[in-house]
């Protein structure tokens, strides 16, 4: 039996594995080194110089131009365009380009190259386009290079064609970098966790979706960092078996968070996370994906408290103690929770820790807004409006959601979002994006992205892509005020009366 189970895990964690972010041949030596030097500038410095210019938005875009024999010419045309050229500093001899890079591209809203100047015989070139590729700075001029490079990070092309196009862009994106920095943001989603084995770190710009430099570089304050279990046999040996491993993967978490003090800190609350945007430090929360990580003590819900778990994913691909799955691999999507897990329920409300609907059964979600004293979220999902796959909700979920005061993250994962998930892009999350608000209200949504396992689409393949979602809600018309809470506002204060109603007890 435990052969079996260990065999299906690991074909469906084949399945569902992280979106992988992959460097051309041509240049994985250069970006591998940059962000090396990257993250060691983080660690030396505490970091890169990432303070945006805020002056007022009615001036020009910033236009970052390259030396070369063109840029009198560019620079005239991006004026005569209504923006303000500025120039790409030359790192030729620099022992550090890639940093100095890193922390001039905050400044700049948009970026003209020369047609093809971006080649693998030019190292700077090759820095520089990195630079603006990690920013997804918008930028006009490319090179076969530079597509291959875009393919690989998933980036998207073709926005426009024009000077007066970039400049239009570049007016946005500076927009978003402005409204980013002046509201608390937060993906309530993120599986980095799962993949410390292959070295990666909240600290370290790797080929990982999330870190600290990529948090940056996408203007996003926190993260929610999760413990992930496989469903395995629910006996009391293996029930145990899990709660432990569950702990392992918390502190390894927390031991992670600690090794940069000066970059960001462990949050249990919303008072504690906005406490570290403004020391100017990330704030990380840790949440539970898969009930079966509490086994079958309610004592250990307290535990889970105790270690800082704001939220519960109740259950996974997979029926466990506590209800059934939305998973084709679950018994019956119609049954709900179980005895034991109506006392999780009544335990989850008494401790303040937020109920997690993302993968549950139709069942359990309904039982859950039957006998919750507090408002529930759904971390990760979206609208089977959209794509009638089992990890959407339906309106009739998302009205009873809103009507319930709670709150639905919209993931990025392309095999939830529609039947050819090679395709998808940030236009195809924005569908359920905007369903999800359509139907719920702007106060039930927000963004959840899944990265690290399973999230990314061509458009938003990483924290540092995350600027893009700004972008696409101002190009749809969303105000400033909306926009605060589908990145944070909604989600904040869903915590906020979960963690009130459990001191009232």
């Amino acid at each position: 039996m435990k052969k079996t189970i260990f065999l299906f895990s690991l074909i469906l964690s084949l399945s569902v594995q992280a979106q992988t972010i992959v460097y051309p041949e041509e240049v994985k030596a250069v970006f591998s080194k940059a962000d090396a030097e990257i993250t060691a500038s983080y660690a030396t410095d505490g970091r890169t110089a990432c303070k945006v210019d805020h002056d007022d938005l009615m001036t020009g875009p910033r236009i970052a131009v390259p030396t070369c024999t063109q840029a009198v010419h560019i620079k005239e045309m991006i004026k005569a365009a209504g923006g303000i050229p500025v120039d790409i500093p030359d790192v030729k001899d620099q022992n550090n380009a890639a940093s100095i890079l890193h922390s001039k591209a905050f400044s700049w809203d948009g970026a003209v190259l020369p047609e093809n100047w971006v080649s693998e015989n030019n190292t700077v070139s090759v820095l520089v386009y990195k630079t603006i590729a990690d920013f997804n700075i918008p930028c006009l001029g490319s090179s076969p290079l530079t597509r291959k490079i875009d393919d690989g990070l998933r980036r998207m092309t073709g926005e426009f064609s024009s000077m007066e196009g970039l400049v239009r862009k570049a007016r946005t994106y500076r927009k978003a970098k402005v409204l980013m920095d002046g509201l608390f943001s937060i993906d309530t989603h993120c599986d980095l966790p799962d993949e410390y084995s292959r070295g990666f770190s909240v600290g370290k710009r790797t080929l990982s979706q999330c870190s600290i430099p990529k948090m940056d570089e996408g203007h996003l304050d926190s993260q929610v960092l999760i413990s992930f279990l496989w469903q395995g046999p629910t006996d009391e040996a293996s029930s145990q078996m899990a709660v432990e491993k569950n702990l392992r993967q918390i502190e390894s978490i927390k031991e992670d968070i600690a090794k940069y003090p000066g970059l960001c800190g462990l949050a249990r609350t919303p008072d504690e996370a906005l406490a570290l945007k403004a020391e100017g430090k990330k704030a990380f929360f840790i949440g539970l994906e898969n009930g079966y990580g509490i086994g079958t003590d309610l004592e250990n819900i307290k535990k889970m408290k105790d270690l800082g778990v704001i939220y519960i994913t109740l259950c996974h691909f997979r029926d466990n103690s506590i209800c059934n799955t939305s998973s084709r691999h679950g018994s019956n999507p119609s049954k709900g929770l179980t005895e034991y897990g109506l006392k999780v329920i009544e335990e989850m409300n008494r401790q303040g820790i937020m109920i997690d609907l993302s993968h549950p059964s139709p069942g359990t979600f309904w039982d859950c807004i039957k006998h919750s004293k507090a408002p529930v979220i759904c971390s990760h999902s979206g609208a089977r409006a959209i794509y009638g796959h089992d990890r959407g909700l339906d309106d009739r979920q998302l009205k009873a959601l809103a009507e319930n005061g709670g709150v639905i993250q919209v993931y990025s994962v392309a095999d939830f979002l529609e039947r050819d998930a090679s395709r998808m892009t940030i236009d195809d999350m924005m569908k359920h994006f905007n369903h999800c608000v359509e139907v719920a209200g702007d106060s039930h949504v927000g963004i959840g992205s899944d990265f690290d396992g399973g999230g990314g689409v061509i458009g938003c393949n990483g924290d540092n892509d995350l600027i893009n979602i700004t972008v696409k809600m101002l190009e749809h018309g969303y105000s400033p005020s909306q926009i605060e809470g589908f990145w944070g506002g909604n989600f904040m204060r869903v915590m906020k009366e979960v963690q009130a109603i459990a001191d009232q007890d």
